[in-house]
């Protein structure tokens, strides 16, 4: 499972969001990755889904939430991966 996170560096609730994924990483199989706005690869992925607000977490290239989660939140979006946002 491939989760990236959408992040700015100037973004308080970006490091909120960024230690709780970073914490969920630690104890699943999942490939995290921090992903800065400010960078190409940050801003094509911001227009391909088109993105206005960050921090998002997108898995397995499906847009699953926006915002900081819970510890418990984010568990619940890996268990449930990308199908449970396609329904």
């Amino acid at each position: 499972m491939k989760v990236q996170l959408l992040v700015s560096e100037s973004c308080v609730p970006c490091k909120q969001a960024e230690n709780i994924w970073r914490q969920v990483a630690e104890e699943s199989a999942l490939d995290l990755s921090m992903v800065n706005l400010t960078d190409v690869e940050g801003q094509q992925l911001a227009d391909q889904l088109d993105l206005k607000t960050i921090p998002a977490v997108i898995i397995d290239g499906v847009l699953m939430a926006i915002g900081v989660q819970s510890l418990d939140e984010a568990r619940s979006l890996i268990s449930r991966g990308p199908v449970g946002n396609q329904s």
